[in-house]
């Protein structure tokens, strides 16, 4: 009989270099020397109607993609499937057993990956074309601490051993820790009930949810005349300090709503709500927020934002009239729908508020804006 295994690895939407939210999982298949892949993705934010799939393999530090197809993107997700050789993936020459991972291009460092061994995936090194004869570079060991001898006593010199060896064995545990997938092997096909849960989806990735521990509530101890005293001496002292940071925020504040009002000044007007809450309202572009202060600069690569924007083609920097709103005068908006799937993602993404384009006797409208304040 041939041999047979299978494997469930879930895929990751990374951005930067961190690992953020699922985006779906891959299920690999070899049997009879023939392997399959199926994919199933969801939660894909692209402007990329069709993405380019990889295995990778480890070659020293490198990352080095086998090109397996093009998989296409339709309503923010993909079911596709490919069927290769196991001793030869795609033609390549390189095994099954050599892959460690799955690496799908989204744009600029965007990208959807995940992998089955227990190394890192660094887009950074990841290579499409490498030359055979280069060497490979291995990467370099840390160095040993050094041990100062000169001030050492005895009881610290077997401290020093004691941590060595205390390091050393953390290291065998790093080491024991389970990879990101599960593997199933067997030397036997699979029963009929196995291949009948095959076909199932694996469950979602659980979430441990953190339990807030509340604070022990203390006894306050009684204030003196002398702590009276002191307490209304720093109160004196805290109001001029108080006065002069009111000075410091306040022109902070004026100066990003200057920033944003030269903004809306320069940027072409448009009015998509039929009440009268907006003072003023501008259509923008992903290039418009390199303009605003530095902190707003991370909503440039805002996976909602860009979704929004690739489906309608623009955004919105509103100034909301003081009366309709106190918390902010300046909003960025996101076009899209008041839907449960879409509201889930917004609010992941920290657009939480939404404002229909119409609000009547027959009740909103489902489409609006996703909004954020800035300002």
């Amino acid at each position: 009989m041939s041999d047979y295994s299978r494997f469930v690895s879930y895929m990751y939407l990374y951005e930067n270099g961190l690992k953020t939210m699922n985006a779906g999982f891959v299920k690999v298949e070899s049997r009879n020397g023939q392997c399959r892949i199926g994919l199933s993705l969801k939660n894909v934010y692209t402007g990329l109607e069709r993405c380019r799939v990889y295995m990778f393999i480890r070659f020293g530090q490198e990352l080095r993609g086998v090109y397996i197809g093009d998989v296409q993107i339709k309503n923010h997700g993909s079911d596709w499937n490919f069927r290769t050789d196991t001793m030869n993936i795609a033609g390549s020459g390189y095994r099954l057993d050599q892959m460690s991972g799955m690496i799908i291009l989204g744009e600029g460092e965007k990208f959807y990956g995940t992998r089955w061994d227990h190394g890192d995936l660094d887009i950074h090194r990841f290579v499409t074309q490498w030359d055979d004869s280069q060497p490979v570079k291995e990467e370099a060991a840390p160095p040993e601490p050094e041990v100062m001898e000169e001030k050492d006593t005895p009881a610290e010199v077997e401290a020093v051993k004691e941590g060595k060896a205390a390091v050393g064995m953390e290291t065998v545990k790093e080491s024991e820790a389970p990879a990101e997938s599960e593997k199933i092997k067997e030397n036997e096909a699979p029963t009929e009930s196995e291949e009948i849960k095959e076909n199932e989806a694996p469950p979602e990735p659980e979430e441990v949810k953190e339990t807030e521990v509340p604070a022990d509530a203390g006894l306050k101890p009684e204030r003196t005349d002398e702590a009276v005293i002191e307490a209304e001496a720093v109160t004196g002292g805290g109001k001029e300090a108080e006065k002069e940071s009111g000075r410091l925020v306040s022109m902070e504040t004026n100066e990003r709503q200057r920033n944003f009002g030269k903004i809306i000044e320069q940027c072409p007007g448009m009015y998509p709500f039929e009440d009268d809450s907006v003072d003023a309202c501008v259509r923008l572009e992903p290039q418009d927020i390199g303009r605003m202060p530095i902190d707003c600069w991370s909503y440039g690569s805002n996976s909602f934002l860009l979704h929004g924007y690739y489906s309608y083609r623009h955004l919105i920097l509103a100034r909301v009239k003081p009366e309709k709103e106190k918390r902010g005068s300046y909003i960025l908006g996101v076009p899209g729908t008041q839907h449960s799937r879409e509201a889930f993602m917004a609010n992941m993404f920290g657009f939480r508020e939404f404002k229909p384009i119409r609000e009547g006797s027959e009740g909103p409208s489902d489409f609006g804006y996703w909004y954020t304040f800035l300002a």
